[in-house]
């Protein structure tokens, strides 16, 4: 057993002093087992997604904090949490998910303003940022501030409001949680003059159109598309209102699988190449002690080579943002 491992682990002999587990053959085995892990972590997930799948944990509450955080960094006011925003966010998250696309515009043509004004928000300014696949509330916000244009979104001093969505599904044949990030500033109101009056009729509400008006807007499209007529108890006039937006904010989404993918694969691959790199760093303190003449192969390359990598996937985020 002893010279088994030796013949694995250390440079022999009977290896041709290079350990077993650093020959090119070895190396065409690990891509082999990698794929295989790879092809059973998803056969799992689909029979089972509680036991192997990906865990969320992203709120709305913690966006918003650290939203502002970053802002009072920079000596920003902070932005307030808009019901109407997070509505908008919340129609463009289920329009992605129902018309399969990951994109600021739909395909057919539909854009964030199109939400935004749908949802009764009347705004001057507007922005929005997207975010998928990641786990947590801060992975989102820091991937947003290290991106320049994101950053400039969530940074920006004209807005005053803001807006979350947080959802969760299959997109291009992927699960994942989507968020969606909405900005907005109000435009600006003009206070209407009351109207002046002798009698004691009620005061008739701002916004009216006769009612030989309503006609019209049943036949053509209206410029105000979060508007709709309804009945008034005055007598020959239309009062106009908000339509009623049945979509709702989605505050939060939170997962917890027994094993986490992303987290697994990257344990599975931080392993490997630490054992890869302590078995280089054992091959090269041999070959200089021993003064072992090599023809070929260059182990301090390969070794930097690991270490890089390793870093890489230490601080890689599995997320994407748009």
């Amino acid at each position: 057993m002893m010279d088994f491992l030796r013949h694995l682990l250390l440079p022999h002999h009977t290896n041709n002093f290079r350990a077993k587990l650093l020959h090119l053959d070895f190396f065409a085995m690990y891509v082999v087992l990698f794929f295989l892990i790879s092809i059973s972590f998803r056969t799992v997930h689909k029979i089972d997604p509680n036991i192997l799948g990906f865990a969320t944990d992203i709120h709305t509450d913690q966006l918003l904090n650290l939203t502002n955080q970053k802002r009072a960094e920079a000596g920003l006011t902070p932005l307030i949490l808009n019901d109407k925003l997070s509505q908008a966010a919340a129609g463009k998250a289920r329009d992605m998910f129902s018309k399969n696309y990951w994109a600021h515009n739909a395909p057919d043509g539909t854009t964030p303003w199109d939400f935004i004004n749908g949802a009764g928000y009347n705004y001057s300014v507007a922005g929005e940022n997207l975010a998928k696949n990641f786990s947590n509330s801060s992975g989102v916000v820091e991937a947003w501030m290290n991106s320049p244009s994101h950053r400039e979104n969530m940074m920006r001093s004209q807005y005053q409001d803001i807006g979350f969505a947080i959802v969760n599904g299959v997109l291009a044949g992927e699960e994942t949680t989507v968020v969606v990030q909405m900005f907005g500033r109000p435009a600006a109101q003009i206070a209407a003059k009351p109207p002046e009056t002798n009698t004691a009729e009620t005061a008739v509400p701002p916004l009216q159109i006769p009612v030989g008006a309503a006609k019209a807007l049943e036949s053509q499209a209206s410029p105000f598309p979060s508007l709709e007529p309804i009945a008034s108890p005055i007598t020959g006039v239309v009062i106009v209102q908000p339509k009623q937006v049945i979509t709702t904010p989605i505050a939060a989404v939170t997962k917890q699988p027994l094993f986490d993918i992303p987290t697994l694969a990257k344990q599975l691959t931080l392993g490997l190449s630490t054992i890869l790199m302590l078995l280089l760093l054992v091959d090269i303190v041999y070959v200089w002690h021993k003064k072992v003449v090599r023809v070929g192969g260059k182990p301090v390359a390969h070794l930097l080579f690991l270490f890089v990598m390793t870093g890489i996937v230490w601080f890689m985020s599995f997320g994407s943002i748009l």
